[in-house]
This record gives C-alpha cells, structure tokens and sequence, in this order.
C-alpha cells in the first residue's frame, strides 16, 4: 500500500474523536466542567492512535 494512502487512512480514524474533543471537550474546559488536562491527553492519545495505525498498515502480510 502506498506511504500516502496509509497516511490518509491513520489521519482519517482519528477525524472521529478529533471532532468531539474540539465541539465538546474544549467548551466544558472553558466552562470549568471538565479539567484543562483532558483536551491535551485526548489529542496526544490520538496522536499515538494515528502513529499505531500508520504503523500497523505498513507491515507486509504473511504470505501463506
């Protein structure tokens, strides 16, 4: 699979969880319901995510 086709698909898995991190942690951060850590460890962790899966699509197959 082309470098840039994995990149897409690891980017895209995490648009999901991005989406919600923006529209609804942020605001509760800003508003004091939710602590200011949360947002932060939430893009780290989908940082991780995206690495794990650009990773995992890049392995060869077992072939038989």
């Amino acid at each position: 699979m082309p470098r840039q086709a994995r990149l897409r698909i690891a980017l895209l898995s995490t648009l999901p969880v991005l989406a919600v991190t923006v529209l609804a942690l942020f605001p509760l951060a800003l508003a004091g319901l939710l602590p200011w850590s949360v947002p932060p460890a939430v893009l780290l962790a989908q940082g991780v995510q995206a690495w794990l899966v650009l990773h995992r699509l890049g392995r060869p197959t077992s072939s038989g």
